[in-house]
């Protein structure tokens, strides 16, 4: 069995890992039996932590599971907020991979939010803004640069020195983009074509009333009941897309408080799959598009086989 460092996963390019995701929601797309994904197991634990078992199998018989800690007060001492492992068994049953997961799950996450801006943001759009100084923000600016020519990327976070070291990061990361920290989120909302929000919020940071017609919008927090990044103003302005419909019915905090404050999950025009195979998608350039991820065992599972 092969045991890999971090830096081995890093080595993948985005080109492979939004490739492989993209082939993988087309095959769910196809046949709907190609991933086996029960419900994740979540527990909780102190300080608000949350800790999250996430099994999935395909078709062929390869088998995965992800084992995740979300310790928000590691934030404060600057260390990962999300850390995680992963075991890749083949069909044999045999354990074939095992690796710290902790930048499997920043590269998979950022990925397919950038494969749904890729479908649903308009093709002229030229400013991303980044809300959420953890560390899996600069892997989002990163991939959605990969999709998107973008001009200017504007950073926000509740911490205004960890929005400037966010933004020295991604300087580095992607020289050819200015970027800058907004200090007033409202201001940066507006100026915004892509919003790309990365946070441990338990409460709302972002509201409708600050969206404008043409936006497109991607959340990956909020990935239990009890949290949410945006209000419910902002699902209900929006058209809502997701990662998985039965997936964000059980954790996507966001959409389930809007639920309960008279938004229908009726109203989502599609999951991934159908964007990805052009079956959903943005119908004018005035609609706000939402996609809502709360991360899939498939994700997980296609980009370990990559490095065996």
């Amino acid at each position: 069995m092969q045991i890999l460092d971090e830096q081995q996963v890093a080595g993948l390019s985005w080109q492979r890992v939004l490739g492989t995701l993209t082939e993988a929601f087309v095959l769910k797309a196809e046949r709907p039996d190609a991933y086996l994904m029960p419900e994740r197991t979540v527990l909780s634990g102190p300080g608000g932590a949350i800790y999250l078992s996430m099994p999935c199998a395909d078709a062929e018989g390869w088998f995965g599971v992800k084992q995740v800690a979300v310790v928000p007060n590691n934030a404060a001492k600057s260390r990962p907020t999300v850390q995680a492992w992963y075991t890749l068994f083949d069909p044999a049953g045999t354990p074939v991979l095992a690796m710290s997961a902790t930048i499997l799950t920043r590269l998979r996450t950022a990925a397919v939010s950038a494969i749904a801006a890729r479908h649903l943001a308009l093709p002229d759009a030229n400013t991303l803004l980044v809300v959420g100084t953890g560390s899996l923000a600069p892997w989002m600016a990163e991939a959605h640069a990969q999709v998107r020519n973008y001009a200017r990327l504007l950073v926000w976070g509740r911490d205004g020195g960890k929005a400037e070291r966010t933004a020295e990061t991604l300087r580095e990361r992607l020289p050819g983009i200015s970027v800058e920290v907004e200090e007033d989120r409202a201001h940066a909302l507006l100026a915004a074509d892509v919003v790309t929000v990365a946070t441990t919020a338990r409460d709302p940071i972002l509201y409708g009333a600050w969206l404008r017609e043409g936006q497109h919008l991607d959340l990956v927090g909020a990935f239990t009941p009890e949290l949410a990044e945006v209000d419910g103003d902002a699902v209900k302005r929006a058209v809502v897309f997701v990662d998985d419909l039965a997936a964000a019915k059980a954790e996507a905090g966001d959409l389930i408080q809007a639920a309960a404050r008279n938004w229908s999950w009726q109203t989502v025009r599609g999951e991934l799959a159908d964007v990805v195979t052009g079956r959903a998608g943005r119908r004018s350039a005035d609609e706000i598009t939402l996609f809502k991820s709360v991360g899939l065992g498939l994700e997980d599972l296609a980009v370990s086989r990559l490095l065996l």
